[in-house]
């Protein structure tokens, strides 16, 4: 396919380009031009959407027909979205199809879709799927009441009584739940070898339940291990419920924090057995005779239960017997009011927050897939989103520029053109890389005007350049709705005003004319 149509660039600017369609790449060049600006693989082409509702939106036109190109973010592009747009609702619509069947040819010659890797991506999609992981939970909702029931009616005390018909039936449920259970398993192993796999915590407590319940087949049915490894399995119903597994992961991620909090609670009741030991041995021998028995004595008096009764007595003569009630008092005090008090405020203050943090990247992780799906950005914007949140004032920008400039020319002329920036810029330590090409560059350089004299960008010219892609970045970032933004970005937004103030207090005239261009509506 050979054609000229227009394409979004950078600033949402709408440019003429030639595009030629192969059945492995899709070329870009000017129009009547054989010269290649730039080029997609065709493999890595993830989405193609056409867009409607918001394209007026982004695009700032009326009745435009627009395509939305997507691109691997670990490929050739970085990532990058592309916009098409056609003369015609007919003419977007060949454009789309003509990707459609091109996209999906070459995606399966690529080496990256074998015939083993198409399949795991089916089995991926299949076993991901929301319907599938319910099937799952149910499974194990019904093994947990089966084994409730094994225990209810086949306990070793009535297993004599009971009729065998019913063991017979509870035998064969527990052998096809496990046979079920060892298939889901190495499905998913499947579809998430290997490195997925064996990286995910609930995966792996997937794999130590399962292989205990293999293990169990080899037991005695009566068995009381066989019954505990049955009853594990429900374990793995955290791991399914998305509502669970958060709760399992906040609390995981709490207790790091509270195990400070319980060695103190240790240490002191252990302090507490030794001097008991000391002090009571001998007129409560059965619970502080020795170490062992203070120590487990203090436990259960910490988790609720009342003293012994020993140290409640008076003395003989009726008197009160200070020693052990100062030290009930002392104990009751630090431990039983103060102390756990302490570890669940702590468990709690740490949850709400492990909590807060994960339902904070997850809006992250939702904002940025949709900031991606409607991509209208500067290939350049993670660079720029950098230095604009770094600089402190003009001179240190300046000093910033400067430091980049001497990164990106590794020979040293002076000058970088286009092939050198574009391939500068994308060894630079950013994920995913930053892609440019030659029709980013004539448009951050409004094609060319900002070059010097060879068409080159110069220290000087750099600065230049790099100073209006930060101004232009902040001026959209502003017109960025609230829910659109993420924290970072909020806290960037509290200082964009001023930073714009700033850059418009420009020392260079070359940008002082192109912004009082761009005012009054030239660009």
């Amino acid at each position: 396919m050979n054609c000229d149509l227009i394409m979004r660039w950078v600033r949402r600017a709408w440019q003429m380009r030639r595009m030629v369609i192969t059945k492995d790449q899709a070329c870009f060049a000017f129009p009547g031009d054989d010269v290649q600006l730039d080029y997609i693989p065709l493999a890595e082409i993830e989405l193609i959407i056409e867009m409607k509702d918001n394209v007026n939106e982004l695009m700032d036109d009326d009745g435009v027909h627009a395509l939305q190109l997507h691109t691997d973010k670990d490929g050739h592009n970085s990532g990058r979205s592309y916009y098409i747009q056609a003369d015609s609702k007919e003419g977007l619509e060949l454009i789309r199809n003509t990707f459609k069947i091109l996209v999906k040819a070459a995606k399966r010659s690529s080496e990256h879709r074998t015939a083993f890797r198409m399949l795991q991506y089916k089995v991926k999609k299949v076993y991901v799927s929301s319907w599938f992981q319910g099937l799952v939970a149910i499974l194990i909702a019904a093994n947990f009441a089966c084994t409730l029931v094994e225990s209810e009616m086949l306990s070793q005390e009535s297993a004599d009584q009971t009729n065998s018909s019913v063991a017979t039936v509870i035998d064969e449920l527990n052998l096809a739940f496990t046979i079920l259970f060892t298939f889901d398993l190495l499905v998913n192993a499947f579809a998430h070898w290997f490195r997925a796999f064996v990286m995910d915590p609930w995966n792996m407590l997937d794999f130590v339940v399962v292989s205990f319940s293999l293990i169990s087949l080899a037991l005695s049915r009566s068995s009381s291990v066989v019954r505990i490894l049955r009853a594990l399995r429900v374990i793995r119903i955290f791991g399914r419920v998305k509502s669970l597994r958060k709760i399992i992961t906040a609390i995981t991620m709490a207790l790091i924090p509270v195990a400070n909090v319980w060695l103190i609670l240790f240490l002191l009741i252990s302090i507490g057995a030794v001097i008991a030991t000391s002090l009571f041995g001998l007129k409560d021998p059965e619970n502080f005779s020795r170490f062992d028995r203070a120590f487990i004595s203090l436990f259960e008096v910490t988790a609720g239960d009342p003293w012994p009764e020993a140290l409640r007595q008076a003395n003989e003569d009726g008197s009160t017997d200070w020693s052990s009630t100062a030290f009930i008092i002392v104990f009751t005090v630090t431990l039983h009011l103060t102390l756990l008090e302490v570890t669940v405020a702590v468990l709690l203050d740490n949850f709400i927050g492990a909590s807060t943090k994960m339902d904070e990247e997850e809006r992250l992780a939702a904002a940025e897939e949709i900031r991606r799906q409607q991509q209208t950005s500067n290939p350049l914007e993670p660079l720029l989103l950098k230095l604009a949140r770094d600089f402190t004032d003009s001179d240190d920008l300046t000093d910033r520029l400067r430091d980049l400039y001497q990164k990106l020319d590794a020979d040293r002329s002076g000058g970088l053109d286009s092939l050198e920036f574009c391939a500068a810029v994308k060894k630079l330590d950013f994920t995913p890389r930053i892609h440019m090409s030659d029709s980013d560059f004539a448009s951050i350089t409004n094609d060319g005007a900002l070059c010097d004299s060879r068409g080159q960008l110069g220290p000087a010219e750099f600065e230049t350049v790099m100073r209006l892609q930060i101004r232009h970045l902040t001026q959209s970032m502003l017109q960025l709705g609230t829910g659109e933004r993420s924290a970072s970005d909020t806290h960037f937004m509290q200082f964009g005003s001023i930073k714009m103030m700033m850059m418009e207090q420009v020392r260079d005239p070359a940008i002082a004319v192109v912004v009082s261009c761009e005012r009054a509506g030239n660009l």
